[in-house]
């Protein structure tokens, strides 16, 4: 009986993985580097922008330029695979960080 729970759970917790950040990114917007903007003839980005509310999504808010982002968020850190896939799509270089 413990055995079926165990790949239940596992696949719980993938598949919560995997939704979440439907909840956490807003895919509309792209959240661009404080202290990086090309890497030769591409624009550099994180990947898709965090939601406002979602705590530490971004490094520091400046009023009225908006939120700045680093790939050290724990967003970008926690589902860095989306993030790379995002920008692979839209055609972003990565983060000096993650080259």
């Amino acid at each position: 009986m413990k055995r079926k729970g165990i790949p239940a759970l596992f696949g719980l917790l993938a598949l919560t993985y995997l939704l979440m950040p439907l909840l956490m990114f807003d895919f509309t917007e792209t959240a661009r580097p404080f202290d990086e903007e090309y890497c030769g003839a591409r624009e550099v980005a994180i990947g898709p922008r965090p939601y406002m509310w979602v705590p530490g999504g971004f490094r520091h808010l400046d009023i009225p330029g908006g939120p700045d982002y680093d790939v050290s968020c724990w967003p970008f850190r926690v589902w860095k695979p989306v993030c790379l896939a995002y920008l692979k799509i839209k055609g972003f270089e990565k983060p000096g960080q993650w080259r």
